[in-house]
């Protein structure tokens, strides 16, 4: 008799333990989130001639990211942006429309390229919550790797940064590339003060809304 109340003592503790367990993963395990719109950003600084700076965003945009606490290097990020949603921080240059140069087909090409994806397809962690992303940049139909400085940031309920939104994740990301390893070479054969810059700064904050369906896997189907 002892035993057999041993025995259904520890199945208990047993099923007791997997329960909870099933609790944390549920709170605290990788999760999925779709980006949301109005609280997410992706903006971008270059030289539209050696003493001219613009600064510039896209609007349209879509995507989502696979988040885990505890390994964050499992996580992922997946973003398309529109390009025809590109927006400026001013109208001219010159006597050029500055929106109508960058669309036209010497550099973004929109008519034809409608997107630019952004997908990580590595992540290293250093330091509690930053880290670097190595990411696969698709510009103009061709893809090359870009290398970003990642903080990955609290979501609070309330304004005294005391309560976490558990359904929601964001981030911040920072890097830049050179626009002629995409062979857009627009400008970069001019000299002086005509020349136009190589280098493109983009900096991206995001916040995700936890996705609907609670089971996804931990890896992104390819």
């Amino acid at each position: 008799m002892f035993y057999r109340f041993m025995l259904f003592t520890l199945f208990s503790v047993f099923l007791s333990t997997q329960a909870m367990a099933g609790k944390f993963e549920d709170a605290y395990g990788p999760k999925l989130y779709d980006i949301e719109k109005d609280k997410t950003s992706v903006r971008f600084v270059t030289k539209m001639c050696t003493a001219d700076i613009i600064q510039g965003r896209f609007n349209e945009f879509f995507g989502q990211i696979y988040f885990d606490e505890f390994e964050p290097e499992n996580s992922w990020v997946d973003v398309t942006i529109d390009t025809s949603s590109l927006s400026l921080d001013k109208e001219m240059h010159g006597n050029h429309i500055i929106k109508d140069v960058i669309e036209d087909v010497d550099i973004l090409n929109i008519k034809k390229f409608t997107n630019i994806k952004l997908k990580s397809t590595k992540l290293e962690r250093t330091g509690m919550n930053t880290g670097f992303m190595i990411a696969d940049l698709t510009l103009l139909g061709e893809t090359r790797p870009v290398k970003l400085e990642v903080t990955f940031e609290n979501t609070m309920k309330d304004k005294y940064a005391k309560k976490v939104d558990d359904g929601k994740v964001a981030f911040s990301a920072y890097g830049t590339f050179k626009r002629s390893e995409w062979n857009l070479l627009y400008g970069l054969d001019r000299v002086g003060i005509r020349r136009m810059g190589d280098e493109v700064q983009i900096f991206v904050t995001v916040t995700g809304k936890l996705h609907e369906e609670k089971e996804v896997e931990k890896e992104k189907e390819q």
